[in-house]
């Protein structure tokens, strides 16, 4: 019994160090101090208008350019023009043969002296019908007879005019004359040539209508608008320029070259800026107004594109949602979301927790 009295009172004693032990240690764990606030590395937002300026090279094209063709087919037996000549509206540009269609008019002239000679014979006898009629010396179906055959002969007349009206049409149409002031661009067929009605023989540039012509990037594409002021200048002597405004920028890449297409109109263009010259095209202008910084801080929050603000006051973190206009390979252009001396964190953006408490650089700390 005295055994284990003893050995009650050790287990008891050996219950209760435990217990304080433990106290302890739990007291330490509750006294031990927070980590330090980690240092960031961060970038000041500078919101600033995006500079629009460049230059890209291209060439004078006509905004209007028209093939020309014959409105009847034949033969072609005459060319008066070939490509760069310049050109008047009626200046003749080719020539058909046109026997078959003289002959098409002589026979269609026939045809209307024929007419004329029955209606030169009906008209008498319809009269001479109508008037026995009234005298009661000739029937109804007399009269009516010889009326119908004045109406056919009318009708033939009418008919065969119009064929020599067409006839005579056909005769002009062997010769193309060009419907508007311009320069030869393209030629479509050579004198021998049997062509269609409506085939190209020559293609007309309209001068009054000259725009400068420029393949650019995607990027930057995307970034002139229609209306644009461009001033283009001469390659060859950059003292000749005009200025022009954007007036079309192709939807679609070059499946060749993945490049698109950008056309400036140019309503002043000079004299020296003829059809095919090489220009350049500069731009200066301001765009929207944007951030840029770097790419690492930008992370994902349920889709919505993000980043870390750091408090200069508080020292502590919190995100931010922004609208991304541009990504390039090391920086991200910021449309909205960020203001002017925002500090972004530029590294470690996926091991911060909002509210976290941060240091900054001593540079950026002042």
């Amino acid at each position: 019994m005295r055994h284990a009295s003893r050995f009650r009172r050790w287990l008891t004693s050996l219950a209760i160090l435990l217990f304080v032990t433990e106290v302890a240690a739990c007291s330490k764990e509750e006294q031990a101090p927070p980590p330090p606030p980690r240092m960031v590395r961060v970038v000041k937002a500078d919101m600033k208008a995006a500079e629009l300026g460049g230059s890209a090279t291209g060439v004078i094209e006509s905004r209007y350019s028209a093939p020309v063709g014959f409105l009847v087919g034949g033969r072609v037996i005459e060319r008066n023009v070939d490509i760069g000549a310049m050109v008047a509206k009626g200046d003749i540009l080719a020539r058909l043969d046109p026997a078959d269609f003289e002959n098409r008019l002589t026979a269609a002239q026939s045809q209307v002296t024929a007419a004329q000679g029955d209606v030169a014979q009906a008209a008498p006898q319809e009269q001479r019908q109508k008037s026995l009629l009234k005298q009661g010396y000739a029937t109804q179906a007399a009269y009516d007879q010889s009326l119908n055959a004045l109406n056919s002969a009318k009708a033939r007349l009418q008919a065969a005019q119009a064929n020599l009206r067409l006839a005579q049409d056909q005769v002009a149409y062997t010769t193309l004359k060009a419907d508007t002031d311009g320069a030869v661009t393209a030629v479509g067929a050579d004198p021998g040539q049997v062509v269609a009605a409506g085939q190209m023989i020559v293609t007309i540039s309209q001068l009054n209508a000259r725009e400068g012509v420029f393949s650019v990037s995607e990027q930057i594409a995307t970034q002139v608008p229609v209306g644009l002021a461009v001033h283009v200048a001469l390659q060859s002597d950059p003292s000749i320029g005009v200025n022009g405004v954007v007036r079309e920028i192709s939807p679609h890449a070059d499946p060749v070259t993945g490049t698109y297409t950008i056309k400036v109109s140019l309503p002043e263009a000079p004299d020296a800026m003829r059809l095919g010259a090489v220009v350049i095209g500069t731009v200066e202008a301001e765009g929207d107004v944007v951030a840029v910084i770097p790419s690492t801080a930008l992370f994902d929050t349920n889709g919505q594109p993000t980043v870390w603000i750091v408090s200069p006051t508080a020292l502590t973190v919190s995100r931010e949602p922004v609208t991304v206009a541009r990504f390039d390979a090391d920086t991200v252009t910021i449309s909205k979301g960020l203001k002017t001396g925002d500090l972004v964190v530029t590294a470690g953006v996926n091991s911060l927790a909002a509210g976290q408490k941060v240091r900054l650089p001593e540079d950026m700390a002042k």
